[in-house]
């Protein structure tokens, strides 16, 4: 895809605005405070139709561009690309059906500034494969939508939410209803350690209205990988974000400390070789994180331009989504290893006084750790292998079958 516009353009965009971010992300984490505001300033900026085409009010990126700015977004907050994933997944899904007069109506909402949270996985005592929200046809005309899902990321910064479910048949539908609809409840309990203000939340449904315009229903035949990769790929920009705002708060530290130890060289930190080489070794870690997803975004980027070719064959489609699925679960392991690595030795030069809450470096790790522990990569090093030595491919995500308990 050739990009309407440049790189630097959308970085002159959006950086004063990831600026401002970067600026309040220790206290509000140390807080807990959502950025409500701030991702509404970033909605309405555009940054969720930064994929839409300019002719239709968007700015025309790049899927690989696309990436380049979660990746900054992280390096400043690395709650919001996590919290932003399922929109960015459901504006692609939009951008295959462009012809398609209902998908202009979603498309001109997400210009305005609405956002998609997510509303899929079902909760803790489901058995794998079980999909508990249903979605029932009304007497008095259209549905209505029972059902409980968790981990709904980014539910308290959007304006309608894709709900994974089932009709009265059993068969996959997607309803999707605004965050504000009676019925709808977002419950804040996540109390993970780490990516505290991805607003993830139990959402639940309790007789929900569902209009026939707002389900979407599967198509029985074609590729059946479409999309694949997508999600898992947001989570590795936001890792390398990480890694980028680790490596730079470490040498801005550094470069303002001028406390030495007795076990050093004597010299000022910045010019200790010890503590160089810790610096240089954080920021080794954001650069190769860096270019493996842009190199990552390139080959769903081919995916995705396939998946939009009306002239495609879906096997040579899904082909190319098992590509992405092998390049993810590579990314995946090295560069969550080397992330975790990274901000689990920050400190190792600094000394107590970099145990500050004010300072808040221990977020990267508690960060690093929670996004790594999505999906876990040893899980997928296994799969690399399976792949190598018996040719298995990578298992096709589904709702309700993702994770559950074992029957």
């Amino acid at each position: 895809m050739t990009a309407a516009v440049t790189d630097a353009e959308l970085l002159a965009r959006f950086a004063p605005l990831f600026a401002r971010i970067a600026q309040g992300a220790a206290a509000r984490e140390r807080e807990r405070v959502l950025p409500v505001d701030e991702v509404r300033e970033l909605a309405l900026a555009g940054i969720g139709a930064v994929r839409v085409p300019a002719e239709l009010g968007g700015a025309g990126a790049s899927l690989r561009q696309l990436f380049l700015l979660l990746r900054e977004l992280a390096a400043a907050d690395s709650n919001l690309p996590q919290a932003l994933r399922q929109h960015y997944y459901q504006v692609e899904l939009l951008l295959q059906r462009l012809d398609d007069a209902d998908a202009r109506v979603w498309i001109a909402r997400v210009v305005a500034g609405d956002l998609f949270g997510s509303a899929t996985t079902e909760p803790r005592g489901s058995r794998l494969g079980e999909v508990s929200t249903v979605l029932r046809r009304d007497p008095a005309g259209g549905y209505r939508l029972n059902g409980r899902k968790i981990y709904g990321t980014g539910n308290a910064y959007a304006q309608w939410l894709p709900v994974g479910a089932v009709d009265d048949e059993g068969v996959p539908v997607a309803p999707v209803v605004p965050v504000d609809r009676e019925g709808v409840t977002l419950l804040d309990d996540w109390d993970g350690f780490g990516q505290r203000l991805t607003a993830t939340s139990t959402t639940i449904f309790d007789d929900v209205a569902v209009a026939d315009d707002e389900v979407r229903r599967f198509p029985l035949e074609g590729p059946r990988r479409g999309g694949s990769g997508l999600h898992q790929a947001v989570l590795l920009a936001t890792l390398a974000g990480i890694a980028q705002a680790a490596a730079r708060e470490l040498a801005d530290i550094v470069r303002a400390t001028s406390r030495v130890y007795f076990t050093g060289t004597g010299q000022l930190p910045r010019d200790d070789a010890v503590v160089q080489e810790q610096v240089g070794r954080a920021q080794v870690v954001a650069d190769a994180a860096r270019w493996i997803v842009d190199g990552l975004a390139r080959e769903l980027e081919h995916a995705w331009e396939l998946w939009s070719d009306p002239d495609a064959d879906a096997a040579v489609i899904d082909a190319a989504f098992v590509d992405v699925e092998l390049a993810v679960s590579s990314a995946q392991v090295t560069i969550s290893e080397s992330v975790l690595d990274q901000t689990a030795h920050l400190l190792d030069v600094l000394g107590a006084s970099s145990l500050s809450t004010t300072l808040g470096l221990d977020r990267h790790w508690r960060n690093a750790r929670a996004v790594a522990s999505h999906n876990p990569y040893p899980f997928k090093a296994r799969l690399i292998g399976d792949h190598l030595l018996t040719g298995a491919e990578p298992q096709s995500f589904a709702v309700g079958k993702d994770v559950g308990d074992k029957a």
